[in-house]
């Protein structure tokens, strides 16, 4: 009997759909894991399997196949883990409920079953939207904002048993993010307005913040250039919702350090 569950993954900040399809079948224990993965994708079946052991699921005279589809592209990351592990048990019998192929998994598995965050998984929430996915079972992580996107219903879980029991209609644990209260919009140390003269620069920036236009500056050392582009931010335009998401996936799949006051006031408007 073989299985599909509908992942994540991604190419860069752009996000298409992968179908986990798992086959188990009685034989010499196994797990293969074809449809180019790399080196993170084929550590899953450790992960995974010792995962299962641990919540009583063995895989004892278990052969498994696992094609990640479509198979042209290439896989990396441990985006599947959670997909590759409801794939084998619900092939393998283990459970009964069915999974909807509108429905998304992504989190990387723990030895004892947790499951955990992955990097870009901001950018797989964005891209859930795009490809038509109604559900997202992801892990909760509160290193980044509380998340609201239209038309996607998003279910924080903690362990594979909570999958497990949100598949059978029991309800699971839910994440409350505490947040700071609105704070009072940014006070630019130099602000725009500030500037007295420079008429013509000034014009010109005003344009290119209205307009989203590039700037290329050029001048003697001292006339103010400096200047200018350090308060051309008093000026521009808030992010929209989507816009600030983009921008905290980019610092989360460069690995760089968010501030964290973004973090705290992303949704506060």
């Amino acid at each position: 009997m073989s299985t599909n569950v509908t992942s994540i993954s991604l190419k860069g900040l752009e996000g298409y759909r992968i179908q986990v399809e798992v086959q188990v079948k009685e034989g010499m224990e196994s797990i293969v894991i074809v449809g180019l993965p790399d080196a993170s994708v084929k550590e899953s079946k450790e992960r995974v399997s010792a995962a299962l052991h641990t919540m009583g699921f063995p895989l004892v005279d278990k052969r498994i196949v696992i094609n990640l589809s479509p198979s042209e592209q290439k896989k990396n990351g441990p985006l599947f883990d959670l997909a590759i592990a409801l794939g084998i048990l619900k092939s393998g019998g283990f459970i009964k409920e069915s999974i909807s192929r509108d429905t998304a998994f992504i989190g990387a598995l723990s030895l004892d079953g947790t499951i955990h965050p992955v990097e870009g998984m901001i950018a797989a929430v964005l891209a859930a939207r795009k490809l038509g996915i109604s559900k997202l079972v992801f892990p909760y992580d509160p290193t980044i904002p509380h998340l609201d996107i239209p038309d996607v219903e998003l279910v924080y879980v903690e362990t594979l048993q909570d999958v497990i029991d949100h598949l059978s209609g029991q309800p699971t644990l839910s994440f409350i993010q505490t947040t700071k209260q609105k704070e009072e919009p940014d006070k630019f140390e130099k602000n725009f307005n500030q500037i007295i003269g420079h008429g013509f620069a000034k014009r010109a920036l005003e344009i290119a913040a209205a307009g989203e236009h590039y700037v290329l500056m050029d001048g003697p050392p001292g006339c103010g250039k400096s200047l200018l582009a350090e308060t051309f931010p008093s000026i521009l335009p808030s992010l929209s919702q989507e816009a600030q998401l983009e921008k905290l996936s980019l610092y989360q799949l460069a690995q760089a350090t968010v501030n964290a006051k973004l973090n705290l006031t992303l949704f506060a408007q």
